[in-house]
C-alpha cells in the first residue's frame, strides 16, 4: 500500500507542478495576499494582536481552504469526468492509494505555501516568526487533512466540472467568516459563537493564532491580550480543537466512503 501511495503521490505532484492554474491558486494567491493585504490595512490591534499578524494568520487559514478544499474538489471532479479515476481504478492501484497520493500532494504544497507566507510576513512586513512552529505545522497539516477529506466527500455529489464553484465559494465564505478573519469573533452573537466552536474553521484559526503568537487564543472573544503559553501548553490548550477537527475528519471520511463516485456523472 505504501509503495502504491507514494507512486501515485509522485504522479499527482508532477501533474500539480505542470498545471500553472493550480500552482497559482494554491500557492501564488495566498503568498500574494500575505504581501499586499497588510499594506492595504491601517496598523493597529485586532483581536489582541497586531493587525499585520492577524492578517497573516487569516491568510494562512484562507490558503488552507484554497488548497485543501477548493483545489482538491476541482481535481477530483475533473479526473472523474475525464475517466481518469475510472482508469486508475482499473489498475493495481488500491482506492486508498489514490486518496492518499492526492492528500499527500495537498499536504506537501500546503507546507510550501505556509513557508512562503511566513517568509513574506517576516521579510516584507517584519512580523516575528511563529512562537511555536511545531504547533503551527501540526495545525496546518491536520486542517489540510480535514479539508481534503471534505473535498473528497463533496466531489462525489458534484455532477459536473462547472458546478464546483457552487460548492467552493460558499466554503471559502464560511472559512473567512467563521475564522474571524473577515469579522471578529468577539462581535459574533452568542448562538453563532457556540455554533462556530463545533465547526473546523474557527478551531483551525485558533491553533494558527496560538502557535504564531504563543498566547492562548482558544475560545478568545475579547479585546484583552490573552496569557502566554509555553511549547507543550500550546498543545494542551488546543485539546478541544483537536477533538473537533478529529471528529470532522472521521465524519468526512465516512461521508467520502458513502458519496464518492468513480464513474462520470451527468446532469
Amino acid at each position: 500500500m505504501t509503495a502504491y501511495t507514494l507512486a501515485h503521490y509522485r504522479l499527482t505532484l508532477t501533474l500539480f507542478w505542470r498545471t500553472p492554474v493550480s500552482v497559482g491558486v494554491a500557492l501564488g494567491f495566498p503568498i500574494l495576499f500575505s504581501w499586499l493585504l497588510p499594506m492595504m490595512v491601517p496598523g493597529g490591534v485586532k483581536g489582541g494582536a497586531p493587525v499585520e499578524v492577524a492578517i497573516v494568520t487569516g491568510v494562512i487559514v484562507m490558503g488552507i481552504a484554497f488548497l485543501g478544499f477548493m483545489t482538491l474538489v476541482e481535481s477530483f471532479v475533473i479526473k472523474r469526468q475525464l475517466l481518469i479515476l475510472k482508469r486508475l481504478r482499473g489498475t493495481e492501484l488500491p482506492d486508498l492509494a489514490v486518496f492518499g497520493g492526492e492528500i499527500l500532494t495537498v499536504v506537501s504544497a500546503g507546507l510550501l505555501q505556509l513557508a512562503g507566507i511566513v517568509a513574506v510576513a517576516k521579510i516584507v512586513h517584519g512580523v516575528d516568526l511563529p512562537a511555536n512552529p511545531v504547533l503551527l505545522v501540526v495545525t496546518v497539516v491536520l486542517a489540510l487533512a480535514v479539508f481534503a477529506a471534505m473535498a473528497i466527500a463533496v466531489s462525489g455529489r458534484i455532477p459536473a466540472q462547472g458546478s464546483t464553484v457552487v460548492v467552493s465559494l460558499p466554503f471559502l465564505v464560511l472559512t473567512l467568516g467563521l475564522s474571524g478573519f473577515a469579522y471578529p469573533v468577539s462581535a459574533f452573537p452568542d448562538w453563532l459563537r457556540t455554533a462556530s466552536s463545533f465547526l473546523p474553521f474557527g478551531r483551525v484559526a485558533e491553533g494558527i493564532t496560538t502557535a504564531y503568537l504563543g498566547r492562548d487564543y482558544v475560545g478568545y472573544a475579547g479585546s484583552a491580550v490573552p496569557p502566554e503559553v509555553g511549547f507543550l501548553e500550546g498543545f494542551q490548550v488546543m485539546a478541544p480543537g483537536w477533538l473537533v477537527l478529529a471528529a470532522w475528519l472521521v465524519l468526512s471520511l465516512l461521508a467520502a466512503k458513502r458519496w464518492f463516485r468513480w464513474e462520470p456523472r451527468r446532469g
